[in-house]
């Protein structure tokens, strides 16, 4: 557990109730202003333009930045799929690693009378398929059924490489990726005009919370807040929010002005031309089904 904690991970084994608002989310992505630089995340507040950038998630995370490139490590054998995974035909799934890490935990406490242990894992192993269980799910929010990067578990492979691996770029990128695109996803645009949309949320969208609540600090009244030094995300823990019609009108409505892209715009337009189409063709079909009965009925 100690090589775990002093890993590059372990900081947030000290993260305490890590839930998030996914109101206060959606409503500062409402802000959002589309740039090319896609580099970072604008958002207008206050008439001004305020930037998430990666030198804030290293404030946040603790974790290093850094341009590089390190696909080189594509050509690697994936050593620890080899050992511990080669029953698993094609991609590594997050839940396979999940009921590996459980399996083991399971035999540690002595309960192995319906699991098979048939390949011992040395203890710099069990770290690193934690660290990758820490980053896969935690840091990038996977679901179980989604692929675990090959290359990510090559290098936490590679104790040398993972240390000096730019972490803190390769999520935060990965973060804001998703963030950037949520508005303009078909779960978003699939949703009839007049519903409030839904959509899912990966990366670990607790950080973009915190780094919310560093710029406005109005907003730590809800979360407990304790400033636990540079680390930023260490002073956060269970973030909460009022009703979403009470976060918009104490403080969007009256100090953000909503930045809404041309591309969002038309995929409400899109929206609700495909939602009177819909209701046509309905009405439609409708009256025929009606008259058809009313022809049945006579008769």
């Amino acid at each position: 557990m100690e090589q775990l904690k002093n890993g590059v991970f372990g900081k947030f084994l000290e993260l305490d109730d890590v839930g998030h608002s996914g109101k206060l989310t959606h409503c500062m992505l409402l802000s959002q202003v589309f740039y090319k630089d896609k580099s970072k995340m604008v958002f207008r507040v206050f008439d001004n333009d305020v930037a998430f950038t990666e030198d804030d998630f290293h404030s946040i995370t603790g974790l290093k930045i850094e341009a590089s490139d390190y696909s080189f490590v594509d050509d690697r054998d994936n050593r620890l799929k080899k050992r511990y995974f080669s029953d698993v035909p094609k991609g590594l799934k997050v839940e396979h690693l999940y009921k590996f890490i459980t399996k083991r935990s399971r035999l540690r406490d002595g309960a192995a009378d319906d699991i098979c242990d048939d390949v011992e894992v040395c203890d710099e192993d069990v770290v690193k398929l934690a660290e990758i269980y820490i980053l896969e799910t935690v840091l990038l929010g996977k679901d179980i059924k989604r692929n675990i990067s090959e290359r990510n578990m090559k290098i936490i492979d590679d104790p040398e490489l993972c240390s000096s691996f730019p972490w803190g770029s390769y999520c935060f990128q990965e973060l804001i990726d998703n963030l950037s695109h949520l508005l303009k996803t078909e779960s978003v645009k699939d949703k009839p005009i007049g519903r409030i949309a839904s959509y899912t949320s990966l990366g670990f969208p607790f950080l973009f919370n915190v780094w919310i609540m560093e710029v406005f600090n109005d907003f730590r009244q809800y979360s407990i807040y304790e400033d636990r030094g540079p680390i930023r995300m260490l002073s956060y823990s269970s973030i909460g929010c009022p009703k979403y019609d009470s976060l918009c009108d104490d403080f969007f409505k009256k100090t953000i002005t909503s930045v809404v892209s041309d591309k969002v715009e038309e995929i409400l337009r899109e929206d609700n031309n495909k939602f009177q189409i819909e209701m046509k063709t309905k009405i439609k079909d409708n009256r025929k089904k009606l008259k058809k009965y009313v022809k049945s009925a006579v008769k």
